[in-house]
């Protein structure tokens, strides 16, 4: 790699940061009043979640059966020669909606949105993020790395997202409800 020449994990995070900032410009534009008309992440949706009991067998099988298949699209384009145009894209919807959701939750909540905001994420990220990064090393790769390599690599990227999906279901609802209830 060239001096100067980004690598392209690092245009991926940066392509995130520009469309997360082009989410919140554009959701302060669009103004907190329509999500709260109109929006599911109105104050009185966020009061109901502090007191939901939660199914987490039914949570398991719907984020579980969204979370699958995007895995084997994102996986599938992984291994095509187009695979970077659907991470770039992929990529920025993801920076666009969290910036657009940041922005939802603090109108929604004021101060106490942003702890909610940065709870979404967690604990489930700690693993989706390598498995995705490690979708992105495959890309770019592909072509170098050896068959069981990819075979590898696809086993411990399944694995991680098996571990997020375990972790999206059960532990983040929780967490999410407890931070709504301690303020």
């Amino acid at each position: 790699m060239g001096e100067g020449k980004l690598s392209f994990k690092q245009a991926l995070f940066i392509d995130f940061l520009v469309c997360f900032i082009f989410g919140i410009v554009l959701s302060n534009l669009l103004g907190s009043d329509a999500f709260q008309k109109q929006g599911n992440l109105t104050r009185y949706y966020l009061q109901q979640f502090q007191y939901t009991q939660f199914q987490f067998e039914d949570l398991l099988w719907h984020i579980g059966s969204q979370r699958i298949v995007l895995f084997f699209l994102l996986l599938a384009f992984s291994l095509l020669s187009k695979g970077k145009i659907v991470h770039t894209l992929f990529v920025a919807w993801c920076g666009f909606a969290y910036g657009f959701f940041c922005v939802m939750l603090i109108a929604a909540c004021g101060a106490k949105g942003l702890l909610v905001c940065m709870s979404a994420l967690c604990p489930h990220f700690f693993a989706y993020v390598p498995a995705y990064l490690g979708m992105v090393q495959l890309s770019d790769q592909r072509r170098t790395t050896s068959k069981w390599g990819r075979w590898g690599a696809v086993g411990v990227i399944f694995l991680l997202v098996i571990v997020g999906i375990l972790l999206e279901s059960y532990a983040n609802p929780m967490l999410i409800q407890k931070i709504l209830n301690f303020f």
